[in-house]
């Protein structure tokens, strides 16, 4: 039976809804999950939004390996404290992901399609997104068998961006306003959140009385030093729009366009509650697009020097010894590259195993190319993220090595001075942590948190085995309690703040051939399916990765 406090859904209209400082209040009162079934998700997977799994009617049967991603993601978050499930952009997947979580309470964040707009016309979104090519699939998607009723909205004509940008957020809005008829929901928007932030952001503390804590944005010191598009530490306190002459009427139109159409393909009710969640343009200040300024981020600059090379070191508990760096983005390439060359691909069935293959503009440094597996040039000595806890763990098998405890890392980061957290450059930094040399551990507390080997204990057999993180990342508070609070993911699960830390002691044996893993981790996808408890696959898993002999 799954305890009675189910997750929190975090669901947005749109992206740069606020999404993101949103959970930033919710923090250090939940484990939060940052839009897993659109980012985590390969698009053979049917619960990927642009999959055309994602059509209605009868569903196929899952293949074992993307059911058994399922009931991780799911069952996980009613274990271990109050989860948040943030997504955005589920277009034709939102009734099924609602689905999965029938009692949970759900918080939508909307704002003006012009207030999107503006947003992505002063980061330069639309292209560094990539968002053309989502536009594109949207219409193919319209075109298909149950989704030809949407077809209106995002005509196969060749938009301006601004305009190709508001039909999707009024698709998007529309659809989920649908699969959220008759359901309990709250709605917070942009607008007034800026403008009124307690008032608007009530439904959270109501969820969430804690949340009160943190309900002030953390005052910043200025710009991260790289990218400034996640950053959440600088308070706004007006809305303004820049766009180049002549585009917010486009905006304007095109959602009375939008807005006119959906009178004819939803019921009132659900009508007047996307018209609700697309409006807010008369709330905005317009100012001149030449003198409104660019948050474009600044390209982050290579190391001009190598890093230390790798050395296990003396640091505290005693009878550890730490690798001196975190695992660099072209170790874990190296390392999917040779299991790729052993039989064993990243992704199976939608499932990436190992690691995330992420746009570079969404903070992927690891691409999946025709002949195998890249760095983004210039990262090649920067710390891995998007790992999962199995990527982690084959790694530290390869190099004969495990992943460190929650305990061993709570004594190596005890005392430790934070260093790239909060935003302050806005990504993760080298793994050379400046005025750290080769016999010191660097960033003991910063730059990313770690996957560790252990987890809660006490889960009940239905529920997944899930494994700790710990520290603070580049994204995160920096304080001793955000590195010490407690909380886990499922072995599947990754982020773009969590990375890989290896430790060596009398238990560690020698590194496995890559083919080796590749074998143990061939044998177990194969043998998914058919267990009544979902814990023995994940135990089974645990084991092999975490000996040298089988």
């Amino acid at each position: 039976m799954l305890p009675e406090r189910p997750p929190i859904l975090l669901l947005g209209t749109s992206e740069r809804v606020g999404s993101n400082w949103t959970l930033d209040v919710l923090r250090h009162a939940t484990i939060q999950h940052n839009e897993p079934f659109r980012q985590q998700l390969g698009a053979e997977h049917p619960y990927a939004p642009l999959t055309s799994s994602s059509t209605p009617g009868e569903a196929a049967p899952l293949a074992p390996i993307a059911a058994h991603w399922v009931d991780a993601f799911v069952l996980g978050k009613y274990l271990g404290g109050t989860h948040v499930i943030k997504e955005t952009n589920l277009y034709f997947a939102a009734e099924r992901f609602l689905d999965l979580f029938p009692e949970s309470p759900v918080l939508v964040l909307s704002r003006s399609p012009l207030g999107v707009a503006s947003s992505f016309a002063q980061g330069d979104l639309w292209r560094r997104w990539e968002y053309d090519s989502v536009y594109r699939r949207v219409v193919a998607m319209t075109h298909e068998t149950g989704l030809d009723r949407w077809a209106n909205l995002v005509p196969d004509d060749s938009p301006v961006a601004s305009v190709a940008l508001t039909r999707l957020v009024t698709l998007n809005t529309a659809l989920l306003a649908e699969a959220l008829s008759g359901r309990d929901h709250a709605h917070i928007s942009y607008e007034s959140a800026v403008l009124d932030r307690e008032t608007a952001m009530r439904p959270i503390t109501r969820l969430v009385p804690e949340a009160v804590r943190t309900m002030t944005a953390r005052s910043g010191t200025g710009q991260p030093e790289v990218d400034s598009t996640f950053a959440t530490n600088r308070a706004k306190h007006e809305l303004a729009v820049c766009l180049s002459p002549g585009q917010d009427e486009l905006v304007n139109a095109e959602t009375e366009r939008g807005t006119a159409l959906l009178r004819e393909v939803l019921a009132p009710q659900t009508v007047e509650l996307a018209v609700r969640w697309l409006a807010g343009a008369d709330r905005y200040r317009r100012v001149d697009s030449s003198t409104g300024g660019s948050r474009s981020p600044r390209t982050a600059v290579p190391p001009l020097t190598p890093p230390p090379t790798p050395a296990y070191v003396e640091a505290p508990p005693k009878g550890v010894r730490w690798r001196n760096t975190l695992v660099s983005n072209s170790e874990v390439c190296a390392l999917l590259n040779g299991l790729a060359g052993a039989g064993m691909d990243n992704t199976i069935h939608g499932v990436n195993l190992l690691a995330i293959d992420m746009p570079y503009e969404r903070g992927g440094r690891l691409h999946l190319a025709e002949g195998g597996w890249r760095v983004s040039p210039g990262f090649e000595h920067y710390p891995a993220y998007w790992v999962t806890w199995i990527g982690a763990a084959a790694y530290a098998l390869s190099a004969g090595a495990r992943l460190p405890s929650r305990a061993e890392m709570d004594a190596l980061s005890e005392g430790a001075k934070a260093s790239n957290v909060d935003y302050a450059v806005g990504d993760a930094a080298p793994v050379a942590e400046p005025g750290s040399g080769p016999t010191t551990v660097h960033h003991r507390v910063g730059n990313l948190q770690v996957w560790c080997a252990d987890g809660p204990g006490g889960d009940p057999l239905w529920a997944p085995v899930t494994r700790y993180l710990h520290g603070a990342a580049w994204n995160t508070p920096g304080t001793r309690e955000e590195v010490r609070r407690l909380r886990s993911r499922h072995l599947l699960g990754a982020s773009r703040g969590v990375g890989v830390r290896l430790v060596r002691d009398r238990a560690s044996g020698a590194d496995r051939p890559l083919e080796d893993i590749a074998d143990r981790l061939r044998t177990w996808v194969t043998g998914l399916g058919g267990h009544d408890r979902l814990a023995d696959p994940d135990r089974k898993l645990i084991s092999v990765l975490s000996q040298t002999d089988r």
